[in-house]
């Protein structure tokens, strides 16, 4: 099933292509304006967006250049014009798509004509992104690799500038004393982690027995306790499986930006700082295995 974004200030044609579209399947976010349409896309993550030209709080082309700058509107979801003038002027079209609309549609709409070009879309923005998430998983781990995190990085980013919220990051880096048993330490550690964050975090392996955990909303301390947390999951599943997982050590860093809007440090720097932090670190000691980014390189 797909979400897709319906905005128009038209009542009658809201109710109309909407019913039709969940008459397909499809859950839709109705929108009666420009910005409540903005709004709806911060809040989900639609698959399509259909956009009906008789807006007036903001102008087309401007709207769908402000929706491609959304995080979660990426490049395969299509953007429909829907309701232009009949004829519309070849101006106006090209305006609007080379502002991001995917297709530009006149009037009067031919609601089922509609229903399945947002269902081909859809399948096609489903397919697409399949494949490109595949690219942007480490396949040993399940988690994000460093394209992948970097990627979830800069959303986040984005995401938290326009809340004025904080940001953080924590690198944990595994230590063992033979090699060869790196990659079973790998395994656990991701396994780990992955029970260890919260739903909102974002967690990829950086490196061998590296991994980053990007958290938003946590500031400085509160990254400091999501590494106290992983560290403590990874002790308690270590005793449980009572000297299976050969024996390793851990040591992390972290840095956090407390307001995202106001700071030069941008949030892809939030890696690189959290990963110069843990070189600082001694894993031998109780309280110095885990140390924040104080500066210098």
């Amino acid at each position: 099933m797909a979400t897709i974004l319906v905005a128009s200030a038209h009542e009658a044609l809201l109710e109309q292509v909407a019913g039709e579209l969940e008459a397909g399947g499809h859950a839709v976010a109705r929108a009666p304006s420009a910005q409540a349409a903005l709004a709806a896309a911060r809040r989900g993550r639609p698959d399509a967006i259909l956009v009906d030209a008789g807006l007036t709080d903001i102008d087309v082309p401007d709207l769908c250049r402000l929706l491609r700058q959304e995080p979660h509107v990426t490049p395969h979801t299509a953007i429909f014009v829907t309701g232009a003038a009949e004829p519309a002027s070849r101006d106006a079209r090209l305006a609007a798509l080379a502002a991001g609309a995917s297709d530009v549609l006149g009037q009067p709409v031919d609601v089922a004509e509609l229903a399945l070009k947002v269902d081909r879309w859809t399948k096609l923005k489903t397919a697409a992104e399949q494949i490109q998430l595949a690219g942007l998983v480490d396949p040993e781990t399940g988690l994000y690799n460093l394209q992948g995190l970097a990627r979830h990085i800069e959303q986040l980013g984005a995401l938290s500038g326009r809340a004025h919220a904080a940001l953080a990051c924590v690198v944990l880096a595994a230590e063992v004393e033979e090699e060869r048993v790196l990659p079973e330490v790998t395994t656990f550690c991701a396994q780990a982690i992955k029970a260890g964050v919260r739903h909102s975090d974002v967690s990829g392996r950086i490196a061998a027995g590296e991994f980053a955990v990007v958290a938003p909303r946590t500031s400085a301390n509160g990254a400091l306790r999501l590494a106290q947390r992983l560290a403590g999951v990874m002790r308690r599943r270590s005793q449980e499986a009572a000297g299976a997982v050969p024996s390793f050590k851990l040591r992390a860093g972290y840095d956090a930006i407390g307001n995202l809007a106001y700071s030069p440090v941008t949030a892809r720097d939030l890696l690189t700082r959290a990963r110069r932090a843990w070189l600082n670190a001694e894993a031998d000691s109780r309280l110095g295995w885990i140390r924040p980014y104080e500066g210098g390189r």
